[in-house]
């Protein structure tokens, strides 16, 4: 029995070591990297808390202050903090060449070279210029909307930037080391905005939420300097020198990776299911979300989509095809099981569009009046638990793993459906955040484990799909709405109705995943 008992308590033992080495070893490394990872690191970690920072202000700045007067205020607020969310995704995108074509130093300089015009423009638009609210496309809106649009496109080559660097200083034994960094110390800094009220509220220094972007500007600057004299030309040549040489490649004859590449067996000559899936609910979207004359130009172009392929000659035509359908889209599980996870992802964007919102409207207080506080408290409740239950869990089965990370985390909607109190608030980030770290680790190795021999890459990017579509969607679809109805800046509240919806939005998943999962474990892949 005592035996027993020993193994039991070697094994907690065992567990909780892995933890904190887990949660230490990124500050631990930081500690010997060398000056070319210190240059990206110290500029990664500013720019986490200059991001986060004023995207937990932004919903507020133009609900209350840009957008003032205007009808429906949150609607379109909310509409403008996804022009920078999905905008960035897809500047990602476009612009994940920069860094490949031009080098990682000079796409850092650029990008933060945008960064710092974009939220200089934001920032003086109401300062510096003068400019005043008056209604949906006025100076002060137009001016700050060309402020986002710069950002996204710094922030667009910057993140792409940011991981080529991490990949060029690094060594196929180091590089998780590099990536584990870059994630500890986004969330260290995007948890140093819980302070931001510091800057802001009348009692300490009183800057108000555009003073506040101001001392976010003056971060940005700091990392731009930071990445022009830290990441000299010289370092940045002996850095991937150094890790060249370590790894061996200037020993190595080059070689080109042509699995991805290999035809994709059995390919179908028809359109799969997927892809018309996507063209309805795209025309769905437009038809019932985008106003006139815009409507019917999209849906003209939607609709001659699959009429220009259709006319296309034979041969180009079979060629099209063949490409949609070796797209991991045209995989019905894969397709099935990302779309899956779109309801519980939706809890990812309240984050910045609702809580600071509703924290502030709803609650009265310090947790009301320091509303960053309890807005910013997940980072560093993910950074602490995403080691530790991945110490605890490792040994389970992927995809119930994902359906019981993706339950506790619905769940954690219907703790402020019973009402806006202090201990439903700290339940709904804690139950929320366990849930997000059960699960959220791992989604990727899912989608790689359920990938066809080869393509795992492919998987990997396209399982991103669904959280862009998310920020997308939700300020797109309903959180301006639900803010407008269920928690107004002024006048009764039903902020107990709006959570018990976004619980329903979100069990969807769960329900889905639980309901498929003999389908989706049916075949020989492992999970």
């Amino acid at each position: 029995m005592e035996r027993n008992e020993n193994e039991s308590n070697q094994a907690k033992e065992g567990i909780i070591s892995k933890a904190w080495h887990e949660v230490s070893r990124p500050f631990i490394d930081l500690v010997h990297a060398p000056r070319a990872l210190w240059g990206v690191n110290l500029a990664y970690t500013l720019e986490g808390l200059s991001y986060f920072g004023i995207l937990t202000y932004l919903a507020i700045h133009f609900s209350d202050f840009v957008f003032r007067g205007v009808e429906h205020a949150d609607v379109w607020s909310h509409q403008m903090v996804m022009i920078l969310t999905a905008g960035i995704s897809i500047s990602m995108v476009l612009l994940g060449w920069v860094p490949d074509k031009y080098g990682v130093r000079k796409a850092l300089i650029l990008a933060f070279s945008l960064l710092l015009v974009g939220r200089v423009i934001m920032s003086s638009a109401p300062t510096i210029l003068g400019l005043q609210p008056n209604g949906l496309w006025s100076s002060l809106h137009v001016v700050t909307m060309f402020g986002i649009l710069l950002i996204t496109i710094g922030y667009g080559m910057y993140q792409p930037a940011a991981y080529a660097a991490v990949r060029q200083f690094t060594t196929p034994k180091t590089a998780s080391m590099g990536y584990a960094m870059l994630y500890a110390l986004m969330n260290a800094g995007s948890a140093l905005a819980m302070l931001a009220f510091v800057f802001r509220d009348e009692e300490f220094l009183g800057l108000g939420i555009v003073g506040t972007f101001w001392v976010y500007t003056g971060l940005t600057l700091i990392s731009l300097i930071v990445t022009i004299t830290i990441l000299s030309k010289q370092t940045v040549e002996n850095a991937i020198r150094t890790a060249k040489e370590d790894s061996g490649e200037f020993l190595k004859p080059e070689t080109k990776d042509l699995s991805n590449y290999e035809a994709v067996s059995a390919l179908s000559k028809k359109v799969p299911i997927t892809a018309w899936i996507v063209w309805v609910v795209a025309l769905l979207i437009i038809y019932f979300k985008v106003g006139d004359p815009y409507r019917y130009v999209l849906l003209i172009l939607i609709v001659l989509m699959p009429v220009s392929i259709a006319i296309l000659p034979s041969q180009t035509k079979s060629k099209v095809i063949s490409k949609i359908a070796s797209h991991p889209l045209a995989d019905l599980k894969f397709f099935i099981f990302i779309f899956a996870l779109i309801p519980v992802q939706t809890l990812f964007t309240y984050n910045w569009l609702v809580l600071p919102q509703y924290i502030s409207r709803a609650y009265e207080g310090w947790i009301g009046k320091y509303y960053e506080i309890a807005s910013n408290m997940n980072p560093v409740l993910i950074f602490i638990l995403v080691p530790m239950i991945t110490a605890l869990t490792y040994k389970r089965n992927v995809y119930n793993m994902i359906l019981l990370g993706t339950f506790v985390m619905a769940s954690s909607a219907f703790i402020l459906a019973f009402g806006a109190t202090p201990i439903t608030l700290f339940g709904y980030i804690i139950v929320m955040t366990i849930g997000e770290a059960i699960w959220s680790a791992r989604f990727l190795q899912y989608a790689t484990e359920i990938a066809p021999e080869g393509r795992a890459g492919q998987y990997q990017g396209v399982a991103q799909l669904p959280w862009f579509l998310t920020k997308f969607l939700v300020p797109l679809l309903y959180s301006g709405q639900m803010m407008e109805r269920y928690c107004p800046a002024n006048g009764p509240k039903n902020t107990e109705t709006m959570w018990l919806i976004f619980g329903l939005i979100a069990t969807a998943t769960p329900v889905l995943l639980w309901l498929l999962r003999s389908w989706m474990l049916k075949d020989g892949r492992k999970h």
